[in-house]
Order: structure tokens, then C-alpha cells, then sequence
């Protein structure tokens, strides 16, 4: 990456840019596992890399970034909530809190999160 960038595997999984939770009755739209997706993460973009193309995070094109648990607690995630776009995309990652810091280290704001 040009910037110094942080990069990292992980799942992924695209679905309403509504869902607050993950629990029981949570369906992605679409979902691949560790290691099928990756993360990269710049000062001036974030990409979600996987079997269903590249999801693109900008400054003008995000509405937010937030946590979010999983159920079972195999790995929490990370949501990633575009104005352009009709899903969101849930980053599973098993150092959810590394790449936090990754994305605040960045000056990306993180909402749900210590």
C-alpha cells in the first residue's frame, strides 16, 4: 500500500446496512470465511477484498464504521455502511480490536467500540 497501510484476512459477510446485532436470525446476504476476504486499510480508503469483488470505503462515500459481536464468539467484526451502496459489508476479523486500532491509528472513526 502506498500509504502505509494495515492489511489483514478474515470472513466477510454482506447485509442490510440496518443490522445493529449479529445473533439468531441474523442472514448475510452473502457471506465467505477466513481466509477468503481481505481488509486494507489507508488514511484515504478501506477495501474489503473477496470471491464477490472489492468493496471500497472513501471519506465522502462512508456513513460509518461500528462493531459488531457474533454469536457464537468465534470472531467479532467490523461494519463498514456506504452512501452509495445497498448493503453493508461486516468484516469478520479474529482481532476485531487490532484492526480498530489499525482504523483509528488512520483517523477513521469507529462507532461502538472502547
Amino acid at each position: 500500500m502506498v500509504d502505509g497501510g494495515f492489511s489483514t484476512r478474515g470472513g466477510v459477510a454482506y447485509v442490510d446496512p440496518g443490522l445493529r446485532s449479529w445473533g439468531q436470525g441474523s442472514q448475510p446476504y452473502r457471506s465467505a470465511t477466513w481466509p477468503f476476504a481481505r481488509l486494507r486499510v489507508g488514511a484515504s480508503g478501506i477495501t474489503v477484498s473477496s470471491l464477490f469483488g472489492d468493496f471500497r470505503v472513501t471519506r465522502t462515500n462512508l456513513v460509518s464504521i461500528s462493531r459488531i459481536g457474533r454469536i457464537p464468539v468465534l470472531a467479532d467484526g467490523v461494519k463498514f455502511v456506504r452512501n452509495d451502496h445497498d448493503e453493508a459489508v461486516i468484516f469478520w476479523a479474529f482481532r476485531a480490536g487490532t484492526v480498530v486500532d489499525e482504523l483509528r491509528r488512520r483517523a477513521w472513526t469507529v462507532e461502538g467500540s472502547p
